[in-house]
């Protein structure tokens, strides 16, 4: 040991001398005390590395006040007990105790330096632990932090998506649009936009980014800037005729900034836009799953279209189909994130479990009330994020 400082507690005169004498033969520093009590005022003050515990014949371990033991285990001492009668016990104790040997008396020179050089491997390996230890404990210090950072990151992210949101519902006449994301984690990669624009057209779309989490809100935060950046430019020129070809040219216009970002993420979309006046639906789907649902008095039906997913192919193009509304109608459109809440063995069985579903609720049954059917109020945990949003016409 580096530090070759060794405290002798015993209340025996010879005992003391005898160790004393061998100690101080092997290039020691020695002090003795009678106590324990003695020995928890030395330790602080002569910083031994080494000590040796003499147990009395009347004496068992278990006695020993618990709190001298932890204040040997703190202090990083070798503790070398040393009993003339012990018992099993007695040695089991010790050693749950934190002493590192143990002598029985008599025992000579030799045996004693034998436990002291286990006593400094010991000690070699306790400073080295205590070194790990060190190291694990500011690892764990860092990790908590760069977890705590991660967390008001999240929370930050999360308040810019809540306020990029619509507050819905939003109502235009006979119309009117509502939304509910339930997200898988704390930031969501679907996303909802909706806005009235000329006290006419209805112009709304829902998107699903591959992925989870931040990469993937960092997407739907720029989708929702790069449509809000289009809309107000259209807006501002003050010219409703050239929404009456909306949403065409929307997604290839999405298409271009997400392939420019080289962001290895993509989405699929349902951007539409409704002429009030005319009821008119003006739609594009870009890979979207299940495919949007119109529910009438008459029947249930997915609306019809296909397109690719936005982000893949850099010269893409999405075609614009159009139908004239019914009087009154629900327009319904889910995230594939509901696949995962809807029982079924197979893609046709859950689709037809959501159009049932649709059914049982009518065109007149509203917002809510599809969600509480589709299972959306009650979903906890969900393994994908899951969007609803509802655009519902009631005449008359």
């Amino acid at each position: 040991m580096s530090n070759s400082r060794a405290l002798i507690v015993s209340s025996g005169i010879e005992r003391r001398k005898q160790w004393k004498e061998d100690l101080l033969s092997g290039d020691w520093q020695v002090r003795c005390v009678e106590s324990r009590d003695e020995a928890l005022v030395a330790i602080p003050d002569f910083l031994p590395v080494l000590m040796l515990l003499d147990v009395l014949a009347d004496e068992h371990t278990s006695e020993i006040d618990e709190h001298f033991a932890q204040r040997c285990r703190d202090s990083g001492l070798a503790v070398i007990i040393i009993f003339s009668q012990p018992t099993p016990e007695d040695i089991a104790v010790s050693f749950r105790r934190g002493a590192i040997d143990v002598l029985i008396e008599p025992f000579g020179r030799d045996e004693l330096f034998q436990a002291i050089a286990r006593a400094g491997d010991f000690k070699d390996l306790y400073q080295q632990n205590m070194g790990y230890r060190g190291q694990l404990e500011r690892a764990n210090k860092e990790l908590q932090d760069s977890l705590n950072t991660l967390r008001m990151d999240q929370m930050a992210g999360r308040q810019v998506q809540l306020n990029l949101l619509p507050f819905g519902p939003v109502t235009q006449g006979e119309y009117t649009i509502s939304h509910q994301i339930v997200p898988s984690l704390f930031l969501s990669g679907d996303f909802v936009g909706y806005s009235v624009a000329f006290d006419r057209f209805i112009l709304f779309y829902v998107a699903d980014v591959s992925g989870h989490g931040a990469s993937s809100a960092f997407v739907t935060i720029m989708l929702s800037y790069i449509i809000r950046q289009i809309i107000r430019r259209h807006i501002n020129e003050g010219d409703p005729s050239a929404l009456l070809n909306a949403p065409e040219g929307l997604v290839e216009h999405v298409n271009r900034h997400i392939m420019a970002l080289e962001l290895d993420k993509h989405l699929t979309i349902f951007a539409g836009s409704i002429d009030t006046q005319r009821h008119v639906l003006r739609y594009v789907i870009g890979a979207q799953l299940p495919l949007p649902i119109v529910i009438t008095e008459e029947k249930v039906v997915f609306l019809p279209g296909k397109g690719k997913p936005v982000g893949l192919f850099e010269d893409a193009s999405w075609s614009v189909e159009e139908m004239a509304l019914p009087e009154n109608f629900t327009l319904l459109v889910v995230s594939d994130g509901l696949f995962d809440c809807i029982s079924g063995d197979s893609m046709d069985e859950k689709e037809q479990a959501i159009l049932a579903a649709c059914q049982r609720v009518g065109p007149a049954g509203g917002h809510d009330a599809l969600c509480r059917e589709l299972g959306i109020d009650k979903i906890e945990k969900a393994p994908d994020d899951v969007s609803v949003m509802t655009v519902i016409r009631q005449h008359g």
